[in-house]
């Protein structure tokens, strides 16, 4: 966990200190998880995956970011990316909106044999997760499906 405090440190820093061109950027996304659950629900997997993660919003709806987060094996782990956000239709003030990003997943170990399944077998791997969600002000809130596993409510605040 500290770690992940160093690390999110040295990256708002970096955020915040480059020079922002006002006609590309948007706005920044900081986000927490609230909610796992997994279908399966069997005894060693971590319902509890404290993410944090921070996104760079730009007007085009593009992103890139980086988010921390406690796997469904209580490991470490991070996942790099870019992606876009997607508006869909508008409820009111309330935007539903959809997100598709790409990177690197890392963190996942075999400890020695520990766990079989292909993402511990290659520790660091690509991937992409899809997520709906609602925008209403500064406030985010997605529901992030992990493949046939279980799902994941994030949410956060932009500035």
């Amino acid at each position: 966990m500290k770690l992940k405090i160093i690390i999110m440190s040295i990256l708002i820093f970096i955020f915040f200190t480059n020079p922002l061109i006002a006609a590309e950027l948007e706005n920044y996304y900081f986000q927490t998880s609230f909610y796992t659950h997994h279908y399966s629900q069997k005894d060693y997997q971590n319902n509890e995956q404290q993410l944090i993660g921070l996104e760079k919003h730009f007007s085009d709806n593009d992103l890139y970011g980086i988010a921390f987060f406690d796997n469904t094996y209580e490991q470490e782990s991070f996942y790099l990316y870019k992606g876009t956000n997607y508006n869909l239709f508008s409820i009111g003030k309330t935007q539903i909106t959809a997100k598709f990003t790409y990177g690197i997943v890392h963190g996942y170990d075999d400890e020695n044999g520990k766990y079989d399944t292909w993402m511990h077998d290659m520790g660091t791997f690509p991937g992409a997760v899809f997520s709906f969600g609602l925008h209403r002000g500064p406030f985010r809130l997605d529901i992030v499906p992990f493949a046939d596993a279980g799902i994941l409510i994030i949410g956060g605040v932009e500035f």
